[in-house]
């Protein structure tokens, strides 16, 4: 039904993902698209259309992103109702150019560090100047349920409770003004961008939000520090300075923040361990001490409950 509402042949999806929403790839005339599914209980339709919107303004501004495909009625989203009488929101993509980057590629280096950076530099410089129709907002950073650990884990150490206020209040205490918060991405790390002769196109603005430019900073920085721990690496602190440098050389080509905003990504580190903590606990069962997840998501229990970000080092030296 999805599929004729955008004149895809859908009969043979390949499914990429369903962690939040059912994303598909597609074709339409021998041309690759990519079709999302968003349930009701995920997203609003007013807040699907906040974000393909957004989308549509940055992409009249320059920015290297996926189109947003009409359906045959013209509308950004058609609706779809499930079989248990719930209903989906779906749109249509086109597939970006490139690949996905992994770590171990060749040229996962300085040089596209520095188009990351100036990649996500991009995005916030154009956003400044974002003024959306009040009915298609987005949520604020403080709206996302992922930061409420009792919500998923009962069972929740008190310490965890109490670095979650102190997470809340340092972030509550933050500034916030056109230079330093907007509407940000919130994802951007290497599974969410191709990387297409020399340039990165961004996808997956599922999570975009209001909040602090300096969180778009640190999330590239915390998952690219995830995978080296999963895989057993050392000496990731090196690692993470050699990033950052390049990385907001990039980002300040096009926008440039504040020092005391620079270094508010070590918050913004704890943040992340903190959503994704409570992402683990809402999507699966972790009973199951021994399975790898549950020592993933306890490695991250014992950061948050010792109050360090996954990385630590000197970032003044980055900007």
């Amino acid at each position: 039904m999805a599929g004729h509402f955008f004149q895809v042949n859908a009969e043979s999806p390949v499914k990429l993902g369903d962690a939040e929403n059912y994303v598909f790839e597609v074709y339409r005339d021998g041309m690759p698209y990519i079709l999302r599914l968003t349930h009701q209980s995920h997203r609003s339709k007013d807040q699907v259309l906040a974000e393909l919107m957004w989308i549509e303004y940055l992409q009249n501004n320059g920015s290297d992103i996926p189109k947003v495909i009409p359906s045959i009625e013209n509308n950004l989203v058609e609706i779809v109702k499930g079989l248990d009488g719930t209903v989906f929101y779906c749109c249509l993509f086109e597939k970006a150019p490139g690949v996905r980057m992994k770590m171990t590629d060749e040229n996962f280096n300085e040089d596209l560090f520095f188009v990351w950076g100036k990649t996500i530099g991009h995005l916030h410089k154009e956003t400044k100047g974002y003024k959306p129709e009040t009915k298609y907002k987005r949520l604020y950073w403080f709206e996302e349920e992922l930061l409420n650990v009792k919500l998923y884990n009962s069972d929740a150490p008190g310490q965890m409770m109490h670095q979650q206020e102190l997470i809340m209040k340092k972030l509550n205490a933050l500034p916030v003004h056109q230079d330093n918060f907007g509407l940000i991405h919130s994802d951007i790390h290497h599974g969410n961008f191709h990387y297409h002769e020399g340039e990165i196109h961004v996808f997956d603005f599922d999570d975009c939000s209001n909040h602090w430019f300096a969180s778009d900073l640190a999330i590239p920085l915390y998952y690219l520090m995830w995978s080296l721990e999963r895989d057993g690496v050392k000496g990731r602190d090196g690692y993470a300075a050699k990033f950052m440098k390049a990385f907001i050389k990039g980002y300040e080509t096009e926008n440039i923040l504040a020092a005391e905003d620079y270094e508010t990504i070590p918050l913004f580190l704890k943040l992340r361990d903190l959503t994704l903590y409570n992402f683990f606990h809402k999507k699966y069962d972790l009973k199951n001490t021994d399975s790898p997840l549950n020592q993933t998501v306890q490695k991250i229990e014992q950061r948050i409950m010792e109050s360090r970000p996954i990385v630590d080092f000197d970032y003044h030296g980055i900007y």
